[in-house]
């Protein structure tokens, strides 16, 4: 099935088919469509529970001041349980307010949590610290494991993974949450650990002496071939669960499954078409600069 791909040759089609994809979701992050949760712009989170009748989401819009209405997230939770998002609210009174209006529509129990903009703008940044530090470490371990090339292309693999994945959420406009951030370092575990099985068998196949691009190429192709299905299948038997919780579960779990899927898919396409060839490419570049200049 695979024998007659050029996983390396063809890098040109498939850095375009990731450029393409890349791309779409850098516009749609500059349109606006990137959606951050109170978790990150700070607002109010009313969870209403045992509500004593179902309820449609006009009906609830209904029960909130008319500037908060148009901008509120509305989530159903289960049999009797809504969840409603709203910007950030300005003074207690209106809080309570609010509060006691969705209480009245639904005839259920409402609490509150709030998130202000500057806690919301410091949970930004550590969750950015978080996933620039997961990157450092993992170029500093594929460094002192490996040698620095196969850090440059396992880092070049993981950053398209993490546009990858923000960039659909945008596309679809989803909510970014801090649970999109644990889904992001959990695919990015998921993503080196598919690359590290990759440069593993690379590193067991390459030459001891010497460098030669064609022979190092066919080499990558052929150490690729020898693990790709078990990649494949390990990706395909993990995607079922998440697709099964993306499907079934609640608002939460649904985003966080969302991010898993996405970044999955990415990761697997980034290890065989994205991670080797940008370690061919920067070799090749290598063995051109340090070419000794021949005199005329």
């Amino acid at each position: 099935m695979f024998e007659n791909v050029d996983f390396v040759g063809g890098w040109r089609l498939y850095f375009s088919i990731s450029g393409i994809l890349l791309l779409a979701g850098i516009i749609a992050i500059a349109l606006g469509g990137l959606n951050l949760g109170i978790d990150f712009e700070g607002g109010a989170q009313f969870t209403i529970a045992k509500a004593d009748h179902k309820l449609g989401d006009a009906e609830i819009r209904a029960a909130l001041p008319g500037d908060v209405a148009a901008e509120s997230v509305i989530t159903t939770l289960g049999q009797n349980g809504y969840e409603v998002r709203t910007p950030v609210i300005s003074t207690q009174k209106e809080q309570s307010q609010i509060r006691d209006s969705l209480s009245r529509a639904s005839g259920g129990e409402v609490s509150v949590t709030t998130v202000s903009p500057a806690f919301g703008q410091q949970l930004r940044n550590q969750a950015l610290q978080a996933v620039v530090a997961a990157l450092l470490i993992i170029v500093a371990f594929i460094s002192f494991r490996f040698e620095f090339a196969f850090a440059l292309a396992a880092m070049g693999a993981l950053v398209h993974d993490i546009l990858m994945t923000i960039g659909f959420y945008a596309i679809v406009g989803r909510e970014v949450s801090l649970v999109t951030v644990v889904a992001v370092l959990t695919v990015l575990g998921y993503s080196i650990y598919d690359t590290i099985i990759i440069f593993d068998r690379i590193r067991e196949n390459a030459p001891t002496v010497g460098y030669n691009r064609r022979r190092f190429d066919e080499m990558i192709n052929r150490s690729i071939r020898q693990v790709v299905r078990r990649s494949i299948y390990t990706s395909v038997f993990t995607l079922i669960p998440i697709t099964a919780l993306l499907i079934f579960g609640e608002s939460t779990l649904s985003d966080f499954a969302f991010a898993l899927l996405v970044g999955i898919i990415a990761g697997t396409y980034s290890s065989i078409f994205i991670a080797s060839p940008v370690l061919s490419l920067y070799k090749a570049w290598r063995a051109g600069k340090l070419r000794p200049v021949r005199s005329t």
